[in-house]
């Protein structure tokens, strides 16, 4: 008989080859697959398009989007170009070679008077733009500036005749900016989406500033004629799109969450306010149509004369809503008491009408508020200048009174900012509940 072999016995070189082997595969298989896994990830993030791009996208062969130099400009009143930012609605005026994204608001948001300076040397940059407490209004109600903004290099030459627009030189280090000639003209003038009531350009002459007046025609002002302010911002290039195709049902939408409540309509007891000012924790409130009695508009003068706010006068404006109104109203127990601007609208600088301020229950609209509706006019402001008192006309223009006019009224009032915690619409107004 032949002897038993015993089973044989693996040597440690063919263990260690055989360890080795699994590792290297184990290694190749997960490491193989996290690089496949980045390189798919960096593949869609490339192919994530910005604003601009999905912007010129969806205007390929657009009749009215064309190229001007290499900027794509909106041209026409009917375009799909409406955007939403901070609560407002805006219109796109051109995709810049770079792929910012330039807007305008597509309403006036208030109406001051400009002077002759240079845009920069104004109370309206200084209205729009902040560089201290009592500047920047409108950029403080604006959502994450450095996040979604870049400066706006809009065209600043001096310009006397409209046949010899020139563009050598742009505003620098300005978030917020008015339209300039080149870009009223490039939409298309008066055949434009910027054909919507009167306001001032950013050129100026030699001896005018340029604006638009109420029938859209490129026109010239002194600067003392108190219209409409329609701001203009630029968006990054960076900044990816989150919803919304251009159309005023379907607005482009790039900010994932808008905290704020300006312009939210809030309804109390039976009447609609629109929210057009935030105040540390108060909301400031105008009504949103004439003030009615028992169904019916009501007017009132103003004073026996001038313009100044008294309550204590028996028969005047200020009187009858403090004192008449208020008592009028089942939820008066929720206003608060605010200071209401009142000082004389002089030297083109709405920081002279913040000099004199009355305390009010309700007050009225004064010269250097937003004002968000457009579509009522011809009531009295709490601001004049002597005698008279400034009065909102159609087509954003300021105007002059006597204070013994009789006009319709829009009251404002002040609410704890906690009374509105949700955004309402004409629609879907938000209610507020009180006892």
């Amino acid at each position: 008989m032949g002897k038993n072999k015993g089973t044989r016995k693996l040597s440690f070189h063919k263990v260690f080859n055989i360890i080795s082997i699994i590792f290297l595969l184990t290694c190749i298989i997960v490491y193989g697959t996290r690089f496949v896994m980045l390189y798919l990830e960096n593949s869609k993030s490339e192919k994530t398009k910005m604003i601009g791009d999905i912007i010129k996208d969806n205007n390929n062969g657009n009749k009215n989007f064309k190229n001007i130099k290499g900027d794509y400009y909106f041209n026409g009143s009917d375009v799909n170009n409406y955007l939403k930012y901070s609560n407002f609605m805006w219109r796109i005026i051109k995709v810049d070679k770079k792929g910012s994204v330039t807007i305008v608001l597509d309403n006036n948001v208030t109406s001051l008077s400009r002077g002759s300076s240079n845009f920069k040397d104004s109370s309206i940059y200084n209205w729009l733009n902040k560089d201290d407490e009592d500047t920047g209004f409108f950029e403080n109600v604006l959502n994450d500036t450095p996040k979604y903004l870049d400066y706006t290099n809009s065209c600043i030459d001096d310009i006397d005749d409209t046949n010899k627009i020139t563009c050598k030189k742009t505003l620098s280090k300005t978030y917020v900016s008015i339209p300039s000639l080149n870009d009223y003209v490039n939409t298309g003038s008066s055949k434009s989406f910027m054909n919507l009531g009167n306001y001032y350009l950013l050129n100026k002459g030699s001896k005018n500033v340029w604006c638009v007046d109420e029938d859209g025609k490129i026109s010239t002002s002194d600067g003392n004629d108190i219209i409409g302010i329609k701001p203009e911002v630029t968006i990054k290039k960076t900044t990816k799109l989150v919803s919304g195709n251009g159309s005023k049902d379907e607005p482009y939408i790039f900010e994932e969450d808008v905290p704020s409540q300006l312009g939210s309509i809030v309804k109390i007891g039976d009447d609609l306010w629109q929210v057009y000012d935030i105040n540390g924790d108060n909301y400031r409130l105008a009504l949103t149509s004439y003030l009615k009695v028992n169904g019916k508009e009501i007017t009132n003068k103003y004073s026996k004369s001038g313009f100044a706010f008294n309550v204590n006068e028996y028969g005047s404006l200020a009187n009858y809503l403090n004192v008449r109104y208020l008592n009028s109203l089942n939820y008066k127990n929720i206003l608060e008491e605010f200071d209401l601007a009142n000082g004389a609208y002089v030297n083109n600088d709405y920081k002279e009408v913040l000099k004199t301020k009355v305390k009010v229950k309700v007050g009225i609209l004064s010269v250097g508020d937003m004002i968000l509706n457009q579509g009522v006019n011809e009531y009295f402001m709490a601001s004049g200048n002597e005698n008279m008192v400034y009065v909102f006309e159609s087509g954003s223009k300021i105007g002059t009174k006597q204070p013994s006019n009789m006009l319709n009224v829009i009251p404002t009032i002040s609410v704890k900012k906690d009374k509105i915690i949700e955004y309402g619409t004409m629609d879907a107004p938000y209610e507020v509940k009180y006892e």
